[in-house]
């Protein structure tokens, strides 16, 4: 197959001719501008071209010569035609002629006014060869006035839309630059309102430090105008003693070995003239204070943020600076210059709380120099807590402003706490338990205790508000639990068999001896129940009691050191919606106690974050101070009125041991549906009680049943607390002799 032949372009010969004589015109051109007069050169054109154009040569010529010359450089080919001949005739006669109306002495080959003088009138000369002459100028140079008409009108359009949008740049530029003008302006008077305001407060935190100053140097000088200290009393020991030494025991009364069910009609309460008593005012700086407040504006004002200061609260271990920012200023800016606020006001740690729920102010919590203790004889005292509005009362802590906060604990239901070590979680433990006994008898309130560190707990065994001793072992805790659920179940039964809807309402329904006590379990360390291997069964009792109790009376305290969420599982926490948080050691710890950050920049002993239930924020309180003495001399006086007969019979070790012989367990209350045989039963208990084990397999042999009746029988032994709960591939607990 042929391939195709490429096609040829014959490249056009380069021609050097138009080249050559537009350089001769250009150069012909300057010759006449550069020649100087009298010159044999001059003499030349003189010869040549003032026969043509007589002396002005120099200005028809160089018009000629410079068209020429362009003409020649810009046009393809050499072409000079016979209009453009006939267009350079028009030029030299129209212009020699119009010259000599301006100069009567110019003669010139071409002028030919000498010649139409006779024929024509003057001026009609002058009008026609003016006109010839931009004819000449039109043909020479090819231009036609339909066609530069065409063009303008193109470029009409265009030249209007470049102005609307040159004008439209304008408009916008002088309206940013107004704009840019504007919020300079704004800036710079914001800036200098800001720099005035520091100047301000420098000056005046100067005057306040002179006046600090001074005041120390008087005080100094004169020492009876120091401020009175705070007196504390201390009482001797042996006066503490003497208090329930000398208290006779109170009268034996009748016992049936039922819980709630012994006479304590006529039970004498502890008296406040055990706790210590602490007379004193708030006592606060009131300079120095006014110095911070200088020092918070400053410091914010130094990052452009203008705030107003709207007073202070000063409290036990804190005071609460209140300010409110301007309308621009964003609270979040505030929030993060935690840090450099604490840099600045000299302090261990800050809390900002932005904004103070209802309020609409910003809250900056700084340690108080002068931090005072709150006595819990002093909280007991108080009206409110004595009111009789609350159905548990818990008023144990005070507030910023010095006012006692009472919460009630049948509405919390249940309480978890979390701390770390030296927060005062035992001094919180102790003023929490010593409260309940000022305000229950053993008749309307039971406890139960679990301490697996041995010592936090174990004072408070012997008193008769307790169902068992004190609890250590983490399996007898396990038990508790267990026996808990079934005491909720078995109060569920009771409250629906007299339609009651609580305990408040049963307890109005029945006679004065089934009256069913409050029950408070406390757990003073979760993290040891979580580590002793039954973890899945702890966390399910406490879930199930948190999720059900409330109705029936039985309330949780739960307190962990460690607040982990391995700890604190999701299922825990989702159902303790009341927490309290004292200083935990990071911002992650806090999160899980209380959703929020915050407790780990508390101070400790006794400062904490209470989050009660249906609260919005936290809010920072102070915990009682109750010391040791203080905590033996009410729970040895507890002990005194109750004779140890009796106490053997209000208080059942078995709880804890899962053998429960109490009115309170469900041994004596189940109730037998129509195919259960309680022959069968009990020839079941029979079977475990001599093999001392347990299997469906061995109740099948024994008594000849099948196999989902045997299972069936299983499911009742469970119930009436005879045999454990199932334990994975381990064999079921027998709680029977």
């Amino acid at each position: 197959m042929a391939r195709p032949r490429k096609k040829t372009v014959k490249k056009q010969p380069i021609t050097y001719k138009k080249y050559i004589f537009a350089i001769f015109f250009i150069f012909i051109w300057i010759l006449t501008l550069i020649v100087a007069d009298g010159t044999s050169l001059d003499d030349v054109f003189k010869n040549v071209f003032g026969y043509l154009f007589w002396s002005y040569y120099d200005f028809i010529l160089p018009p000629v010569l410079i068209m020429l010359g362009v003409f020649l450089a810009k046009e393809k080919d050499l072409e000079f035609n016979f209009y453009r001949f006939i267009g350079l005739l028009f030029y030299l006669f129209s212009l020699t002629t119009v010259i000599w109306f301006f100069d009567t002495r110019y003669v010139a080959a071409f002028n030919l006014y000498h010649v139409l003088v006779d024929m024509v009138w003057a001026w009609a000369i002058l009008l026609i060869f003016s006109m010839l002459f931009v004819f000449s100028l039109m043909i020479l140079f090819r231009f036609s006035p339909i066609n530069f008409w065409k063009k303008v009108a193109s470029v009409a359009p265009k030249v209007s839309e470049l102005k609307e949008t040159i004008k439209k740049e304008k408009a916008i530029k002088s309206t940013k630059t107004a704009a840019q003008v504007k919020k300079e302006e704004k800036t710079f008077s914001k800036q200098k309102q800001m720099e005035e305001e520091m100047e301000k407060l420098k000056r005046e935190k100067e005057e306040l430090l002179a006046e600090k100053a001074k005041s120390k140097q008087k005080q100094q000088l004169n020492l009876s105008d120091a401020p009175k200290k705070i007196a504390i009393e201390k009482k001797a020991p042996s006066k503490l003693s003497g208090m329930f030494s000398k208290n006779e025991p109170a009268k034996k009364e009748s016992t049936s070995g039922a819980i709630g069910k012994a006479e304590f009609s006529k039970w004498e309460f502890p008296k406040l003239d055990l706790l210590q008593s602490r007379n004193g005012n708030i006592q606060y700086d009131e300079n120095e204070i006014k110095i911070k407040e200088k020092e918070i504006q400053e410091k914010l004002l130094q990052f452009k943020i203008q705030v107003q200061m709207v007073g202070y609260k000063v409290g036990p271990t804190v005071i609460q600076y209140r300010l409110k920012p301007m309308e621009w200023v964003k609270l979040q800016k505030i929030v993060n210059l935690k840090n450099d606020l604490t840099l600045a006001l000299h302090a261990k740690s800050i809390r900002i709380q932005a904004p103070i729920p209802g309020l609409g102010v910003v809250g900056i919590e700084v340690p108080n120099d002068k931090r005072q203790a709150v006595w819990l004889r002093e909280v007991l005292s108080s009206s409110d807590f004595n009111s009789g509005k609350y159905e548990i009362p818990i008023a144990l802590w005070k507030d910023v402003s010095w006012n006692v906060k009472v919460g009630d604990l049948a509405k919390m239901p249940h309480l978890l706490i979390a701390w770390q070590t030296g927060s005062g979680k035992s001094v919180w433990m102790n003023g929490f338990l010593v409260s309940l006994l000022y305000k229950f008898s053993p008749s309307e309130l039971k406890m139960i205790m679990v301490d697996p560190k041995r010592v936090e707990l174990s004072v408070y065994n012997g008193i008769p508000h307790l169902l068992t001793p004190v609890i250590t072992n983490p399996d007898k805790a396990l038990n508790a639990l267990k026996w808990c659920v079934a005491e909720m179940l078995r109060r569920y039964d009771l409250a629906t068999s007299v339609n009651a809807r609580n305990l408040k309402e049963y307890n109005a329904k029945v006679d004065e001896a089934e009256k069913l006590p409050y029950i408070v379990f406390v757990i003073d360390e979760l993290a040891d129940l979580m580590m002793s291997g039954n973890k899945k069964e702890v966390e399910s009792s406490i879930a199930r009691i948190a999720q059900m109790a409330r109705a029936v009376g039985i309330h949780l305290i739960v307190a962990t050191q460690r607040p982990s969420v391995d700890v604190i599982t999701g299922l825990i926490k989702a159902n303790i919606p009341s927490r309290i948080a004292f200083t935990v050691a990071s911002g992650i710890d806090s999160r899980t106690v209380i959703d929020k950050q915050g407790a780990e920049d508390l101070l400790g002993r006794g400062d904490m974050l209470s989050y009660p239930t249906g609260a919005l924020e936290p809010e920072r309180v102070q915990w009682v101070l109750v010391e040791t003495e203080e905590v033996e001399a009410v729970v040895n006086k507890l002990k005194l009125t109750v004779d140890p007969d009796m106490l053997s019979n209000l208080q059942d070790a078995s709880i804890s041991n899962g053998k429960s012989k109490l009115e309170g367990s469900i041994l004596e209350n189940y109730k037998w549906s129509q195919e259960e045989d309680p022959a069968i039963i009990e020839k079941a208990i029979e079977v475990v009680k001599e093999s001392k084990k347990w299997s469906t397999s061995l109740i099948q042999r024994k008594l000849g049943l099948g196999y989902a009746r045997a299972a069936k029988v299983l499911d009742i032994l469970e119930e009436l607390w005879v045999v454990g709960p199932a334990n994975g591939s381990k064999p079921r607990e027998v709680y029977v002799d």
